[in-house]
């Protein structure tokens, strides 16, 4: 079966704590990300087990936080569309600037006939959403 693997990273203006709050508040992507909608499984704060909703595009995602090391990574997966993504944030703090690193793979029977178009997409997106994290901290 295809994997489609990517890896990014850039520096921050910001403390890894900072960065951990932003992302792990996944209610307010809306107001930063692009994210259409977030709905969580249960109203509590965001932990290993949790689950959730969101829209990212036009694709609705059921997402499990699998692995949350506060504040220096985070991992999720989601399924949606024949599709399995699994998305990590990692946040290495050095002084106060923090280097944060999005990896994230793709699998699933979707990828034989979208492979060219679902790697782009993703590329992009996960660059998008390290510059709008990085705006995102840098502002507040």
């Amino acid at each position: 079966m295809p994997t489609i693997n990517v890896e990014y990273s850039l520096e921050v203006q910001a403390t890894a704590e900072k960065l951990w709050d932003i992302i792990i508040d996944v209610k307010s992507w809306p107001d930063w990300q692009g994210t259409s909608f977030v709905r969580l499984a249960v109203p509590s704060p965001i932990r290993e087990g949790s689950t959730f909703l969101a829209e990212l595009g036009s694709v609705k995602w059921n997402i499990t936080i699998v692995k949350a090391d506060r504040p220096h990574r985070v991992v999720w997966i989601g399924q949606s569309m024949g599709l399995k993504g699994i998305h990590e944030w990692e946040f290495d703090e050095q002084a106060e600037r923090t280097r944060v690193i999005t990896r994230e793979s793709m699998s699933g029977w979707t990828l034989i006939s979208l492979f060219p178009i679902i790697r782009k997409g993703l590329a992009k997106t996960d660059k998008k959403w390290l510059a709008d994290l990085k705006s995102r901290a840098e502002s507040l």
